[in-house]
């Protein structure tokens, strides 16, 4: 799973990113200073952050205040509630990019995942993957969810997509290792624990997993 500090430090990219959008917007100037402000804050002071945004929301703030807002919440360990308002905000930001859009839906799913409802994170995830389809770590974050719920076919196609977008990804191999270990395929788990340990021969969990295939080809499965 992607951390939770992930999800806080795309909030730059995406200021960047919401320009565009909020430039088609009335008062746009006074929108992307105010978004700026609101996402830096969080850093510093999530619970001033989430008082700034409710302020800006009841003053006709569009989906930037809400999208602050939610990250403040993200901000303060309340997951839930963080992740639902986010895939709503994404949902709602219709003059948003795509690319934005597809962070905002990550970052739900990525909450959702810190909830512990993978269900619900693999929805967001694939909903961003909507708006974001050439996005590794969408694809990814699916595979984490799958995994997560025991769904390998799931798992081994959504990191095998991931692979094929950044083959540097060393998760999506070692999740794609592990589903085909979960449907007995163990060669086929080997072959994708290589490329893992080569890509980073020090991750601990490719080292588990290298020891549970091993053990399953000397007891027959």
């Amino acid at each position: 799973m992607r951390s939770i500090c992930g999800i806080l430090s795309a909030t730059a990219l995406l200021s960047g990113l919401a320009g565009p959008a909020l430039a088609q917007e009335a008062g746009a100037s006074f929108e992307q200073v105010q978004y700026e402000a609101c996402l830096n804050l969080i850093n510093e002071n999530p619970e001033a952050a989430y008082e700034e945004g409710l302020a800006w929301r009841a003053q006709g703030g569009s989906w930037p205040a809400m999208h602050c807002i939610a990250l403040s919440q993200v901000a303060l360990e309340q997951y839930g509630i963080a992740a639902r308002r986010l895939e709503s905000t994404a949902e709602g930001a219709v003059v948003a990019t795509d690319a934005t859009r597809a962070i905002m839906f990550g970052q739900a799913g990525d909450a959702w995942l810190a909830a512990g409802e993978p269900a619900n994170a693999g929805r967001a995830f694939s909903r961003g993957r909507d708006f974001g389809p050439d996005d590794a770590g969408l694809a990814l974050g699916v595979a984490e969810a799958a995994v997560l719920q025991e769904n390998w076919d799931m798992a081994e196609q959504a990191a095998s997509d991931a692979i094929r977008l950044d083959p540097a990804l060393v998760r999506g191999w070692q999740i794609r290792a592990q589903a085909h270990l979960e449907q007995g395929n163990l060669d086929a788990a080997a072959a994708d624990l290589g490329e893992a340990l080569a890509r980073d021969g020090e991750n601990v969990e490719a080292l588990v997993l290298r020891g549970r295939i091993n053990e399953a080809r000397r007891t027959g499965g």
